[in-house]
């Protein structure tokens, strides 16, 4: 495992704008209110932090940050909308930069793509399952389409959603996907159930059960990279007889499942 730092630098014109030491100097300026007082913040003399911030000033359409000369009460400074918006995209950007610096030392990320990446370390839902996989076929009909997602194990979650939602997603074949499904809405058989809306049906074993007074929870293994949760009546769990590292199918209907992307 190879432990890497990245500094990200914003540059314009092959000239440094803003990296890591300017940022913390304009965050302990909006702390502190002062350029002195965030200067010392940051660790930097006065003149040195003066001269950074008249540098970018100068040199951005839009001023970071404005201030006031000192008097009986002391000068103060403050940010811009702009420099705000400066300090939050630069934060998203080291956010990202990290996620990437973490799947390199995970073989299972796909590198390739940032949707599988953020749906790796980062995308957080309601939904207890979440699916990375990439649109092998989109079957039209009238009013509706079933888009068939192939995940990493080589299975397919299929998705039922309205021709509006192909177009505005702009979903075509080859393009990443996350499929999204409620824990609620799967259930969980030893064979393939004779009901025709289950269209879905996940093949994996079986690693936990957990019961309470009414229900019983169930993680089914597909592959290295996806686990199925499944929340289902204990009575029902008791009468097809599950347990831990047997086969087990998850089946729900793909009018379940929602698809999230990136654009």
């Amino acid at each position: 495992m190879m432990d890497f730092d990245a500094l990200l630098t914003l540059s314009e014109n092959g000239k440094v704008f803003a990296n890591p030491r300017r940022i913390a100097l304009l965050k302990a300026v909006q702390q502190t209110g002062s350029i002195s007082k965030g200067a010392k913040q940051a660790g930097i003399s006065y003149k040195a932090a003066f001269d950074a911030i008249k540098d970018m000033n100068n040199r951005s359409e839009s001023p970071l940050l404005t201030s006031e000369k000192g008097g009986k009460g002391g000068g103060g400074a403050s940010l811009t909308r702009f420099g705000e918006r400066l300090l939050q995209m630069y934060d998203l950007l080291d956010t990202i930069q990290n996620m990437g610096l973490k799947a390199l030392n995970d073989e299972d990320a796909p590198l390739h793509s940032l949707l599988g990446v953020m749906t790796k370390f980062s995308l957080q839902t309601s939904a207890r399952n979440q699916f990375f996989g990439t649109i092998s076929e989109i079957e039209n009909h009238t009013l509706h389409d079933k888009v068939f997602i192939k995940l990493q194990s080589g299975q397919h979650v299929i998705a039922t959603i309205t021709h509006g939602s192909t177009i505005r997603l702009q979903l075509e074949e080859g393009k990443d996907v996350v499929a999204l499904v409620k824990g609620p809405a799967i259930q969980i058989s030893n064979e393939s159930p004779s009901d025709l809306q289950l269209d879905n049906q996940l093949s994996g074993i079986i690693q936990h059960i957990k019961y309470d007074d009414c229900s019983a929870e169930v993680s089914i293994k597909l592959d290295d990279n996806d686990e199925v949760c499944a929340l289902i009546n204990r009575k029902k769990s008791k009468e097809i007889m599950l347990e831990e590292g047997k086969h087990a199918l998850a089946c729900f209907s793909s009018s379940q499942v929602i698809i999230a992307t990136l654009s």
